[in-house]
């Protein structure tokens, strides 16, 4: 059924380019019969040469009389001298009575059918024209002489029902040769080399939209630009494809991991609070402070993580305006180390600060880049072991760079691509504590509302090192 579509289909393609050149054919032949008829009929009315025929009908007025004998008046002598023609006049009995410039070889008298013949064959090399001169009853012939190298006279002898009918003929003979050629012009150049790739292109575009982004076609022939872009349409729909399903993957395990996350601590806020509503038993008061601050913890982990959920659909719309102003970077991300290591968890932590320069300077929101900043810093101990090294750097050169570096247990290459996704969560880490996986997306998002950019470099056992620029 397939097969048999396609070849429906290109055939109607083949069909259609038929139709449409035969179509071209048949008006380009009857523009061209009525372009040509026009030009006939244009020259003939409006030639403004006088022809032969022309110039010999108006040379009677040229002609006088004395003594009922005719001759050429002055004006038509020049005519005759300019012109290069000569001129043979005749009475009633073909008998020569004027000549001017006539050949020798012209006889001086004609008999009738000679005459006759005259206007139809040649004399002494010249192609003959007759007019007619009156003079009251009698009635006088004149013969003008063109020499054949200007002016030569062919007769055509014709039926004009014969020529009507081999004229109509010729046309739909004409015709009928102008469609086959284009009928087998067509087939050879449009169906194979045309016709053809076109029909590739259409499949391969119904390929496309049916999902599959496999086929590669050869970049060649009149349409090699079209094949390049649909093998890299296709390439680029795989690639997609490919992303959207392992994103969906990683977003269905961190659905599952952020439920768990959230099941924990509800379950613990639930269990307490059962206990507290028991009417059958008397709780101490350091009872009611512990099971109260475990709630309380709990409550704020959940609250955090909400939070966190909302703050990063807001950044990824620009829902939040950022409050820039100018900040003494290497400050603000010292007093972010301080703060980190003055929490109890990571005091013992082994982090070296190296700036170049004490006040660098920048316009930045402080409270978002903080936590940015924040966020990659604990990533990098929080997923590491306990001895792990943590060198952060930042200088200035045309822009501001900072990094921070380890040599921690660093990143599987096929994880890379995906640090900063919303739904990317680290499974490598010796530490218990809760995390939404949404630190990384968070700090990236504020770093390019920033205006800055952020890179990832990891290597399986040796570490990784993020680069920030802004």
């Amino acid at each position: 059924m397939k097969i048999r579509n396609k070849i429906k289909t290109n055939w109607n393609i083949t069909t259609r380019f038929l139709v449409t050149l035969i179509f071209i054919v048949i008006i380009e032949l009857f523009i061209n019969l009525l372009f040509w008829n026009q030009i006939i009929l244009y020259t003939k009315e409006n030639f403004t040469a006088p022809t032969p025929e022309k110039f010999t009908l108006n040379f009677s007025k040229y002609m006088a009389f004395k003594n009922g004998i005719p001759f050429v008046k002055e004006e038509g002598i020049r005519q005759i001298q300019e012109n290069n023609v000569w001129i043979q006049i005749v009475d009633e009995n073909f008998r020569e009575v004027y000549s001017f410039k006539k050949p020798s070889t012209v006889p001086v008298k004609y008999i009738p059918i000679k005459f006759a013949h005259i206007y139809k064959y040649d004399i002494a090399n010249s192609s003959i024209f007759i007019g007619e001169k009156k003079y009251g009853s009698r009635n006088f012939s004149y013969i003008i002489g063109f020499p054949l190298n200007r002016v030569a006279k062919h007769t055509l002898v014709f039926n004009p029902s014969s020529l009507r009918s081999f004229f109509w003929n010729g046309v739909l003979l004409l015709l009928g040769m102008d469609i086959l050629v284009a009928v087998i012009m067509s087939y050879f150049v449009f169906g194979k080399k045309m016709g053809k790739p076109l029909q590739n292109i259409v499949n391969g575009i119904d390929e496309l939209s049916k999902g599959a982004y496999g086929t590669n076609y050869q970049e060649k022939g009149v349409y090699k630009g079209v094949f390049s872009n649909l093998n890299n349409l296709g390439k680029t729909l795989g690639e997609n494809k490919k992303k959207r399903e392992e994103l969906d993957k990683i977003r269905s395990t961190w659905i599952s991991s952020i439920s768990h996350d959230l099941k924990t601590p509800l379950s613990s806020i639930k269990g307490y609070a059962e206990i507290m509503k028991d009417p059958d038993y008397t709780f101490s008061k350091d009872e009611i402070q512990q099971y109260s601050e475990i709630i309380y913890n709990k409550s704020t982990y959940i609250q955090s993580l909400i939070q966190d959920l909302n703050l990063t659909y807001k950044l990824k719309n620009k829902a939040i305006p950022l409050k820039k102003e100018e900040a003494n970077m290497t400050l603000l991300l010292q007093n972010t180390i301080i703060e980190i290591l003055n929490n109890p968890l990571y005091s013992n932590k082994n982090v070296n600060f190296y700036p170049e320069d004490e006040n660098i300077k920048a316009f930045v929101d402080k409270k978002f880049l903080r936590r940015a900043l924040s966020n990659l810093i604990l990533n990098a101990i929080i997923h590491n072991k306990d001895n792990v090294q943590i060198d952060i750097s930042i200088y200035k050169k045309d822009k501001i760079h900072i990094t921070i570096k380890d040599n921690g247990r660093g990143i599987p290459e096929k994880d890379l691509n995906y640090v900063f996704e919303r739904y990317y969560r680290g499974t490598n880490t010796s530490s218990s504590t809760e995390g939404s996986g949404l630190g990384m997306a968070i700090s990236k998002q504020i770093i390019d509302a920033q205006g800055g950019s952020i890179n990832i470099e990891s290597t399986l056992g040796e570490g990784t090192t993020i680069s920030i620029i802004l």
